[in-house]
């Protein structure tokens, strides 16, 4: 009876995945398990017959070889001149590709259809009109890389690798028996270009009130919900009046879309990034306001046409115009270059910023989404532990959370460190405790009749049930 289970337990099973089919079994006895994907329902029947036929001992590359009618035994590629063209291949994988958002679909298609990939690039040929079967990393794959960085920022050369890679890794083992693109054995890195970590900009409770300053009214609300949230651009660029809860005793503020490049709507990026975060009084106050009137459909923050706002185009018009003002001080103004001709130039003299030292302007340039950092070093200034932290910014992991704000917490617990430091016993007289005792009373009453400063978008903030 516990043979016929095990037995059963890895027979191979056929299930639809969207538009295509796909056949699973673990190999042998306690084997990994082995995977074939078909857009045809007759071929994923075959590979199901046949792995259970075979006693569930055979490989998914065998499988693969005896359904599309190779050789048996050790899988051949077909003829070479028989692989599709990279162009003809990539159109027949965005059409099989149904386990991804419409609008990661979407920005495949325009990274795959586009010029870096369909001309030549570095000294290889166009990769579009090469055959999959025919591209080699030493004479097309290297050059190519090495020509887009010399334009492209290293995100844009890796997100080109790491599409295309894929692209190719499905047409194994039909059209090759390797992925150019996989890490090559005994290497420890693809030799892409590294991408320079970003230094976060933590606004101070002044700093952020000097740039609520500097943002005009039709925005101003949205960067005190950002800062008081911690929601990203898209996030908050895509929430809608229904994910919005203000009554109770938790008012809440749910995230489950978010606004793409494409203007669409789409998931967050990951299933924590699908999360409730609770909100603060100041912050409640702006959200009653700003729904007041609005159907459970309508968007929450809208441009002033009252259509929904796009990311670039907020980005490129109000956020950098915001920054620059915040960076200006009355008392020292920029100074404007003019044009050849005498005139300024409204442009540059709308992105002018002043150079003194003055405590009364900003003297970094925050990204948006420093406004979410920002919101972090309040919750730790706050005393909210890292795990309600990475549950509250809808972090996948909380070493994502460490990594990007441990050092936020070591500064916060060396005042702790010090205070134990003090109550340590350091063989110390009485007089010098008695001492001590009456120091600590008098520095608590007098902590009792003064608050300490507290980011407003924050005070009072309680976790959601």
């Amino acid at each position: 009876m516990n043979s016929d289970l095990a037995t059963f337990g890895r027979m191979a099973k056929m299930n639809p995945r969207g538009k295509s089919w796909i056949v699973r079994w673990r190999k042998g006895s306690g084997g990994k398990w082995q995977t074939c994907t078909f857009k045809d329902e007759t071929l994923a029947q075959r590979a199901e017959d046949l792995a259970n036929a075979h006693s569930h001992d055979i490989s998914d590359t065998d499988v693969y070889a005896i359904v599309f009618g190779w050789d048996k035994g050790v899988p051949e590629l077909e003829e070479q001149s028989e692989s599709p063209l990279v162009e003809d291949w990539i159109e027949t994988w965005l059409d099989a590709k149904v386990d991804i958002a419409k609008s990661t679909k979407k920005e495949y298609a325009r990274l795959l259809h586009g010029k870096w990939i369909t001309q030549p690039v570095g000294g290889a040929p166009a990769l579009s009109k090469m055959r999959v079967g025919d591209i080699d990393r030493a004479t097309h794959l290297d050059l190519w890389k090495a020509g887009m960085a010399e334009t492209l920022m290293p995100a844009g050369v890796r997100k080109h690798w790491s599409v295309l890679g894929k692209v190719i890794r499905d047409a194994t083992p039909r059209y090759r028996l390797d992925n150019p693109f996989d890490r090559p054995a005994g290497q420890s890195t693809n030799g892409l270009p590294t991408i320079e970590q970003y230094d976060a900009y933590f606004l101070t409770v002044k700093e952020s009130e000097i740039l609520l300053a500097a943002c005009p009214p039709h925005i101003r609300d949205l960067v005190i919900v950002a800062l008081g949230t911690g929601m990203r651009l898209s996030e908050l660029l895509g929430l809608r009046v229904k994910a919005v809860s203000l009554n109770g005793k938790n008012p809440t503020v749910f995230v489950v879309k978010t606004l793409s490049r494409t203007g669409g709507l789409s998931a967050p990026k990951s299933r924590k990034s699908r999360r409730p975060i609770p909100l603060a009084p100041r912050v409640v106050e702006v959200l009653r306001r700003l729904i007041a009137g609005k159907t459970g459909n309508d968007f929450v923050f809208t441009s002033p046409s009252g259509l929904a706002w796009d990311a670039n185009n907020f980005r490129n018009r109000e956020w950098r115009y915001v920054v620059a003002r915040a960076q200006r001080c009355a008392e020292h103004p920029p100074t404007v270059r003019k044009a050849g001709n005498g005139s300024e130039l409204d442009q540059v003299k709308s992105l002018a910023v002043s150079t003194c030292g003055c405590p009364t302007r900003l003297h970094q340039r925050p990204r948006f989404h420093d406004l979410r950092h920002s919101f972090v070093a309040y919750l730790i200034e706050a005393g909210f532990d890292f795990l309600a932290i990475q549950q509250i910014v809808g972090h996948a992991s909380i070493k994502t959370t460490f990594d990007t704000y441990g050092h936020r917490l070591a500064e916060h617990d060396k005042k702790r460190l010090n205070k134990l430091n003090k109550l340590l016993p350091r063989g110390a007289k009485v007089a010098d405790l008695e001492q001590f005792e009456q120091d600590r009373a008098a520095r608590a009453k007098k902590r009792k009749g003064k608050k300490g400063e507290v980011a407003p978008f924050i005070a009072g903030l309680k976790l959601a049930a």
